[in-house]
């Protein structure tokens, strides 16, 4: 019995971490060089994360792209510039 339990909290601790949840789901930071080449037109080679803060369901970075400074969020599993994911929260609000 000790055991199962054991198990059982160890298998959430590992499943409920943020970082576990986002390599799954494909939100890598990989995946987050790419949407900024993609949007900004800068190629992979000139993308730097320069921060980074990762939470629980989300993520904040600041980049340089093409020597320009960008933040961009995590939302799900979605990466958006943050100006972006901030007027997408205000109209979802109205």
């Amino acid at each position: 019995m000790k055991k199962i339990i054991l198990l059982s909290v160890l298998s959430f601790s590992l499943f409920s971490c943020g970082s576990v949840s986002r390599t799954w789901t494909g939100s890598t930071e990989k995946n987050l060089i790419k949407t900024v080449s993609i949007e900004q037109n800068c190629s992979k080679e000139n993308i730097k994360i320069v921060d980074r803060i990762k939470r629980s369901g989300g993520a904040t970075y600041s980049i340089e792209a093409c020597g320009e400074r960008y933040v961009y969020k995590q939302v799900g599993s979605v990466f958006m510039e943050a100006t972006k994911a901030k007027n997408l929260s205000n109209s979802l609000t109205k």
